[in-house]
């Protein structure tokens, strides 16, 4: 025995072993945990933990403590470092138990409640049936079952599985509190699980697993004090039982009879014993004033032929778990004393053979009875054998149903939701049962204080209502209750109550309506006001429900999953629209993980996560799979801490996180912060430089996917936001396409530039591998160019021909009479002449676009539909289309640059320019389309003529003289003068043609009402009388003169350029290559 220390303060005290056996944890009522390095250790090392610790235990390198505050709480070993929060209570904490792989935890409270709790993830289920408080814990070794002994005198065994309570045993006395009891009743089971160890009053009952039988009593003259506390050695043949006079007696179970006795010096209470995992002769213990000992069992080397422990020498240990030397010993009597090195095998033989054969016609009860504490005659039972038994497969538990965005019920303050509305606190004490809710925007409405006399469990939070739910029980039903506070009436409350049998298990609310899923699997939607609106059933189990607007996502179980994984599913649909066109895919979540959090963005796009902290979004782009866009663990500074997800946004990127350090969940007091998070597609050597630039252009990507998703929905986008959110990706494919190239990866560049989206970026492409000198590869992405151009071209003649097949079937459909020719023919002139009038203000917008100097592009004419008083002809058509030629070789580069001179131009009507002699010009309405002159921005900020504008035919212009109309000031025009100073500033390093194209963009990107307001300014213009249009005609007049009268009939935009010679090698081809430059 070695000597005492002071360890804690007066009062319980509590201590472990590690897994190792060296170290001895201490644990007490200062709140104070102490680490020894042996029972010698003169300066151990403490840690603060709380004001009060009542058990510890420790697993897996961390020490776990019960505090005062009515929690378990991980340490890192040695350094004491909080690693997590394993599971609250409402009251203190009385003992707790681990498995024997440190996966589960069993504990039991002051608040009548026994929890069973998965460690990594905080999940557990809880046992509810006694009716004071819980003493002790103790954990089958087939971790099946669960007995607890309680305050009410009772011993209870619990279903691990199903929750329920298997036998209940009245065994102790009772009483109202820990403090009052006579004993801490501290619980063992056997190695096998085959039997429970139960101290009552003093004695040990022993009690069969199979009908929960009283086996036998262990009662002796050496254990004459109530037994407080009970501990199974580690190789499970002994238990050392510790008394409330400060005895401490070590029995073998099997044996029924005490090995060793020790009487505490000062006879206090013995208040927790340990054996050391790794020397099964030493037992810790400690007692009511805080104070440490150690207990050495030594192996027996000299016991009387009576089998007696001999109490008055400390050491004297029969070890008896082998049976040769157990039989050994038994026959020394035998065998001559003068002759110590004999050995009788014959005895051995006989004293062995009842044991091999299972015959034994001894005693076998072993009970260790009477005053005279004589052991009765006969060998010992033979150590009970188990049965074996055959475990099957083990489903995997479902998740149960949770509200998203909030914290576990189990919390006295917990959130009961927080989104990007508001927040929703419930605080659950003995003095207090409320709901706060909060509201971000205090616009919305003011904050909201509710006494939860309904004990509501389940809430949701929306722009217009707050939906509260409550969970069945034995006596009501399940509620669901709005407070709809966007009301304009009086009445802004209401609830509903759910069928018999059926329970609310997941609500939500979104725009105008909410949702409530029940245990029957159904899915009963109602509007904020109450009306009933319809309902469906889900397929499975409901695991979550959430809202955005219109959408409603249902998560469910699809069925089994795989060991340890779950098997879940999601159905989206659209509750309030038309088209309810409903979806359902495939939830995946990490290996052995389950759902977290799920939810929609502030765009309307759903996003989940997991246990695992991965969060995913529902890829529309590619086929509605999902797509990991984030890992939170990746985040994280500790191994225990997390991010608890209150928000996503795609627009900007953001992912709106609370970090939790040592837990899973935030704590409601203080407030907490919240923090953003960058998204980061998973991706394969995220390191290099290429991945870099490929995961940028595929989260660029995926989250501008909600746009096509908006504007299908009729939700108007403005182009510049477009823009903003497409350019990352064109510049991530820009970069990955130079890194290419610098990588001599020209085929990989090829593919890149079929990733691009339009024609700019290719120019550019083309531009930079000229430069890098890869030929071939700027002939590739030319050809390229060239394809997509036949690609839209063809697709255009493809809208024209239906667009010419209505107008055949309208003509062919509508018969005039007589009474209805008048106003029939005004109204066919009041249509065309509004179609004629969009089309012009259509074609000055896009006058100013080129086709780029890269693509062998013609002028495409349009088919114009004339108006006509009598039956249109279908059949004629005005003008001929030629199909873009393809080129070879290098002549690409000359066809290109003669594209340059000629850009595609869209008119409303083939007009044509006639100089008068009162210096005006007349624009002729013709059969044959002819271009508008192309307008080119000069060193000066006015706005000149780039080419001359074109002359049709004679003939037609014969035909047209006698039609004079003026030219009107475009809309485009107006806006070009007011707006060219600020273009050259915005974008001064492009060139003539590119900057023409860049201010036809923006024009075009304007919105409609600001183009009618130019429109209007533009007739609301003279007509070419200021100085200005002056200036402009006299100089068209000078060009017009210079050329020749049969080159006015198609004057090119800029003098022609000599064409490259087959001879001339690709530097000086490549030198003539049009890529100008801002003069």
């Amino acid at each position: 025995m070695k000597p005492m220390r002071y360890a804690h303060n007066d009062g319980h005290t509590d201590l472990c072993y590690d897994d190792s056996g060296r170290y001895i944890l201490t644990c007490g009522t200062d709140g104070d945990v102490r680490i020894w390095d042996g029972i010698d250790d003169d300066d151990a090392v403490s840690h603060r933990v709380g004001d009060r610790a009542f058990a510890i235990a420790f697993k897996n390198e961390r020490f776990f403590t019960a505090t005062d505050a009515n929690s378990v709480q991980a340490c890192k070993f040695p350094d004491g470092m909080p690693d997590g929060l394993v599971t609250r209570f409402t009251a203190p904490i009385n003992h707790m138990v681990f498995n024997a792989a440190g996966s589960v935890m069993v504990a039991g409270s002051s608040d009548f409640t026994v929890k069973v709790v998965e460690v990594e993830n905080s999940r557990h289920k809880v046992y509810r049936g006694h009716k004071a408080p819980v003493l002790s814990i103790a954990l089958d070794p087939k971790e099946q079952l669960v007995a607890s002994s309680s305050c009410d005198g009772t011993v209870q065994v619990w279903s691990v599985d199903d929750q329920a309570e298997v036998k209940t045993l009245p065994l102790l006395d009772k009483c109202s509190d820990v403090s009052l009891a006579k004993s801490l009743c501290r619980m063992c089971w056997s190695p096998n699980g085959e039997f429970v160890f139960v101290p009552v009053g003093k004695g040990i009952h022993m009690f069969a697993r199979e009908n929960w039988e009283l086996v036998d009593k262990i009662v002796h003259d050496d254990i004459p004090g109530t037994i407080n506390v009970l501990s199974l050695s580690p190789d499970g043949h002994h238990i050392a039982a510790g008394c409330i006079d400060g005895v401490i007696a070590v029995v073998d179970w099997q044996k029924r009879k005490v090995v060793k006795k020790h009487r505490h010096e000062r006879g206090l209470t013995i208040t927790s014993l340990a054996w050391n995992p790794s020397n099964k002769h030493h037992v810790a213990f400690c007692d009511g004033e805080g104070q440490l000992g150690l207990l050495e069992v030594l192996q027996a080397s000299s016991q009387g032929d009576s089998g007696e422990p001999a109490s008055g020498m400390e050491g004297v240990f029969d070890d008896d778990d082998d049976m040769l030397i157990q039989a050994s010993s038994k026959v020394m009597g035998e065998i001559d004393d003068d002759d110590t090195d004999s050995i009788d095998l014959g005895a051995i033989k006989k004293s062995m053979m009842p044991l091999i054969m299972g015959d034994d016609d001894s005693n076998a009860s072993g009970s260790v009875t009477g005053a005279t504490g004589e052991e009765t005659e006969g060998a010992a039972p033979p150590r009970p054998v188990a049965p074996i038994v055959v475990e099957g497969f083990k489903p995997t538990p479902l998740q149960k149903a949770f509200q998203s965005g909030s914290t576990p019920l189990h919390l006295s303050s917990r959130f009961m939701k927080w989104n990007s509305i508001g927040i929703i606190r419930q605080y659950n004490t003995d003095d207090e049962s409320s709901i706060d809710i909060e509201f971000h925007d205090t616009a919305t409405h003011h904050a909201m204080h509710i006494t939860n006399t309904s004990d509501f469990t389940m809430a949701d939070l929306s722009a217009h209502a707050v939906v509260l739910a409550t969970a069945s029980d034995e006596e009501c039903n399940s509620k669901l209750t709005c407070m709809h506070f966007g009301s304009w009436d009086s009445a802004k409350e209401w609830s509903v109550i759910m069928p018999e049998g059926e329970t609310v298990q997941a609500v939500t609310a979104g725009e105008g309506w909410i949702a409530a899923a029940t245990s029957s699997r159904m899915v009963r939607i109602f509007t904020v006001a109450g009306v009933q609106r319809s309902t469906f059933t889900l397929p499975g189990p409901v695991v979550c429900l959430t809202a955005h607007r219109q959408h409603l996502m249902a998560v469910y179980h699809a069925g089994m999953g795989l060991p340890g994984d779950q098997n879940l599913a999601c159905r989206m649909l659209n509750v309030k629209g038309q088209k309810r066109a409903s979806e359902e895919t495939r939830l995946p979540l990490s290996p052995k993980s389950i759902l977290s959090w799920a939810g929609f963005s502030a765009e309307g796009t759903p996003f989940t996560m997991d246990s695992e902290g991965v969060v995913r979004m529902l890829n529309t782009c590619l086929a509605n799979t999902w797509t990991q866009v984030a890992n939170t663990c990746d985040q994280v500074k500790g191994k225990s801490d997390h991010y608890w997800i209150v928000g996503v946004n795609e627009n900007p990127q953001q992912l709106r996180c609370i970090p939790c350090k040592g837990s899973r969940y935030p704590a409601t007091l203080p407030r907490p912060a919240v923090t953003v998070l960058p998204f980061c597609v998973s991706l394969c050597e995220p390191d290099s430089e290429k991945s870099q630039y490929e995961e940028q252009y595929m989260r660029s990507v995926v989250f501008a996917q909600h746009l096509s998703r908006l504007a299908a929905e009729g939700v108007e986008l403005d182009e510049a936001t477009q823009r903003n959110m497409q350019r990352p990706a064109q510049e991530a494919l820009m970069k990955l396409f130079a890194l290419s190239v610098r990588s001599e990866r020209e085929f990989r560049a090829m593919e890149v530039c079929e990733l691009m989206p339009d024609e700019q970026t290719l120019q550019l492409s083309i531009k930079y591998a000229t430069r890098q000198r890869h030929l071939h590869l700027a002939q590739r992405i030319s050809q390229l160019a060239q394809q997509r151009a036949q690609e839209e071209q063809q697709e255009e003649e493809e809208e024209e021909e239906e667009d010419f097949r209505d107008y055949l079937q309208a003509s062919h459909n509508s018969t005039e009479t007589e009474w209805a020719a008048e106003s029939g023919q005004g109204t066919r002139k009041k249509a065309v002449r509004q179609e004629e009038e969009e089309e012009m203000e259509e074609g000055e917008e896009e006058e100013r676009k080129p086709s780029g100097p890269m693509l062998n592009m013609k002028a495409k004419e349009k088919l114009v539909k004339q108006p006509s008083f009598g039956r249109a002809n279908p059949f004629k058509v005005a003008s001929q289309e030629k199909e873009v030629g393809s080129t070879k070789g290098t002549q690409v580069f000359d066809v290109m640059k003669k594209t340059k001179e000629r850009a595609p131009v869209i008119s409303p009507l083939p007009i044509t320019l006639k100089q008068t002699k009162g210096g005006q010009r007349k624009i002729t309405v013709k059969g044959k389309q002819a271009q508008q002159p192309k307008l080119a921005f000069g060193s000066g900020s006015d706005m000149t003529p780039s080419s001359k504008d074109t002359v049709a035919d004679t003939q037609d212009e014969e035909q047209s003289e006698n039609e004079p109309v003026k030219k009107p000031v475009s809309a485009f025009e107006l806006w070009l003068s007011e707006s060219q100073g600020d273009l050259e500033e915005e974008h001064p390093d492009l060139g003539e043609e590119e900057l023409s194209r860049a201010a036809a963009e923006k024009f075009r990107a304007l919105p409609r009402e600001e183009r009618q307001v130019w429109l209007q300014k533009a007739k609301s213009q003279p007509q070419a009388d200021d100085g200005a249009s002056d200036k402009k005609r006299k100089h068209s007049e000078e060009k017009d003169d210079e050329v020749p009268p049969k080159t006015q009939k198609k004057a090119p935009a800029s003098p022609p350029k000599k064409p490259l010679s087959q001879n001339t090698n690709s530097k000086s081809k490549l030198a003539a290559f049009a890529f100008s430059t801002k003069p």
